[in-house]
């Protein structure tokens, strides 16, 4: 072989070196710098961002004692489209769960979802270092930490509610929830949900070839979520929920000075804890849908009702403010107008609250009437009425009191329009056609907060706050307007008539709510029996003590109970001795309430 011949060769195969070399440096320089697709694959490949969830805020009592907390729950979670062949056997024997239905679970969540879903609410904890060993053989799922909610006294389902997992339906209206978040759904729990759920955090870090987390690049700190300190008292609300066993209703208790709610006891009632957990499900199920006496239903906030005999200090002080009568007025208690009980002539609006008496303030609502301008009778009817419903509708009934909690009934307070819709302009009507508005009857209708209410009212002479639930929010102050006095149209200088009226129901000779006695403590109560339709009438009575400088207000309703100084008094009367003293003199009165079945036979 000459010289040329070989160095020709050598030229071609340094050539096509070069020229491979250069397709490839070319190739290279396109896929790292110019194709952003790769650029992208190769950070999907080296970062991973770990998401952390955040400490859902906590609630306390008005004295500091927890009432929602949280505890760690390890939680198994899965990416549908991501799931490779792997040892169900394995699996199903470390959490717990028959193949079968583990297969009809992934079949499930394949079928409807392609994000990340929980499939095990609860990793069982014996087996939860085991399981975190041999994750690494499951692409696809994902063992996760999470709070769990949970109740430690056990008490005040109604008031605090509950927290579930979030649907389909919740992550579409709420672009901030994924799947295996959780939500506040009813009670404190939802109308504090933003305050309490904080806000998620994250690191990104970087994966080795064999998919080992090494160093972090960044980090977003999870914020906890705020936490509540509520205007319960525990203890007060524990009580409460004891003497309302076997019960049908609802005691409400508020601190005439602040509006603060210090008890709100819907009974019956059930352990909040039933509805947190891996059987929540099965438990809220059990609980709506097969017990007949509604133990979900919050009667203290939402249940409407006519107030009955309690509404008379309302009747009496508009009347007294109208100048249809004045504190001195007597009026014959005619039986033959409406059904009266027997009881000694009423010498004035004093006794007639005393001895509740019903022609009394019968005749008050006819007087409003026709003291109205104008010649025809239905005109004045019409005027008088309207000027009633201003002068009611200050007493905090039948409007917003806008309750810091998620669902409550405003009740219904009647205008002339009321009767038009009723008569639909087929006759005319007059103050005979809403005469039982004046005992609290008729189309009336309130709810136990409210009347609770009108028991601050009455204990601050004219005027309330808003009734509320919190007391403050994390470092910060609750919302101005609950801080802030609503008065009523009636002047101030009369309420103190009232008071001193109310005790007499309680202490006098002759005065319905005797049974609300306590011994050393000046309580000023009114009773009430709610006619009933459907069956025994209701068991309703308020309450306020001390008399000077009061500290609780009160109101009770129990279904179905009869007269109003046999059941509702004394339940009331022991809830405000436990609260101002911590002790109960009359252990028999105790004993009675605690041992009384008042749930008809037919529920």
């Amino acid at each position: 072989m000459n010289n040329s011949s070989f160095e020709s060769r050598r030229i071609v195969l340094l050539v096509i070196v070069l020229s491979i070399g250069i397709i490839f440096a070319i190739r290279l320089f396109y896929v790292q710098i110019l194709d952003d697709k790769w650029k992208d694959e190769s950070i999907k490949i080296s970062e991973t961002n770990l998401v952390i969830e955040p400490e859902r805020g906590i609630i306390f009592d008005r004295n500091g004692k927890l009432l929602a907390a949280n505890k760690v729950n390890f939680e198994l979670r899965l990416t549908p489209n991501n799931i490779r062949d792997f040892d169900t056997t394995q699996l199903c024997e470390l959490i717990h769960i028959p193949k079968d239905s583990l297969k009809r679970k992934i079949n499930k969540l394949k079928r409807y979802w392609r994000s990340k879903q929980v499939l095990i609410k609860t990793v069982p904890e014996k087996n939860l270092s085991r399981l975190t060993s041999v994750m690494y053989k499951y692409p696809g799922f994902e063992l996760a930490e999470k709070s769990l909610r949970t109740y430690p006294e056990s008490v005040a389902a109604h008031i605090l509610g509950y927290v579930r997992e979030v649907d389909g339906d919740i992550i579409k209206k709420k672009p901030y929830y994924r799947g295996g978040d959780r939500i506040g759904i009813s009670g404190l729990e939802k109308y504090y949900e933003d305050e309490l759920r904080g806000s998620r955090g994250k690191n990104q870090f970087l994966r080795d070839a064999y998919g080992n987390l090494k160093e972090m690049t960044a980090s977003d700190t999870a914020q906890t979520g705020n936490n509540l300190w509520s205007t319960i008292d525990s203890e007060l609300q524990k009580y409460g929920e004891q003497l309302m066993q076997n019960k049908i209703g609802c005691v409400v208790a508020i601190e005439p000075s602040t509006g603060e709610i210090l008890a709100m006891v819907s009974s019956p009632t059930f352990d909040p804890n039933l509805l947190s957990g891996d059987t929540m499900s099965r438990n809220w199920r059990r609980l709506f849908r097969n017990d007949s006496l509604r133990p979900l239903f919050n009667r203290g906030f939402s249940s409407r009702t006519s107030p009955g005999s309690v509404f008379k200090m309302v009747q009496g002080l508009t009347a007294w403010e109208l100048g249809a009568i004045n504190y001195d007025t007597k009026i014959y208690c005619d039986k033959n107008l409406v059904g009266c009980h027997n009881h000694p002539v009423v010498g004035g609006l004093a006794d007639a609250i005393k001895f509740s008496c019903n022609p009394y303030f019968y005749e008050t609502l006819k007087r409003i009437s026709t003291i109205q301008e104008g010649e025809d009778v239905f005109v004045k009817s019409r005027k008088g009425l309207k000027i009633w419903n201003e002068y009611v509708t200050s007493f905090g009934l039948g409007v917003d009191l806008e309750l810091d909690f998620p669902s409550y009934s405003k009740g219904n307070i009647p205008l002339p329009d009321t009767y038009d819709k009723i008569y639909k302009k087929t006759m005319k009507w007059n103050y005979r056609t809403y005469n039982a508005l004046a005992i609290g009857q008729g189309e009336m209708l309130v709810t136990p907060y409210q009347i609770a209410n009108l028991a601050c009212i009455i204990a601050n002479r004219g005027y309330y706050y808003y009734p509320h639930m919190i007391k403050k929010i994390g470092d910060g102050p609750i919302d101005d307007k609950y801080t802030k006095r609503n008065y009523t149209k009636v002047n101030s200088d009369k309420f103190e008539f009232i008071t001193l009226a109310m005790q007499q129901v309680v202490e006098g000779a002759g005065g319905t709510a005797s049974g609300a006695r306590i011994e050393g403590i000046e309580i000023c109560g009114k009773t009430g029996t709610v006619e009933n339709s459907r069956g025994r009438d209701h068991s309703v009575f308020i309450s306020f003590a001390p008399r000077v400088e009061p500290k609780i207000a009160i109101a009770v309703y129990i279904e179905n109970a009869g007269y109003g100084g046999t059941w509702a008094a004394p339940v009331a009367s022991l809830m405000t001795e436990k609260y101002l003293t911590d002790t109960i003199q009359n252990s028999w009165k105790e004993k009675r309430i605690l041992d009384a079945n008042l749930i008809p036979k037919s529920k």
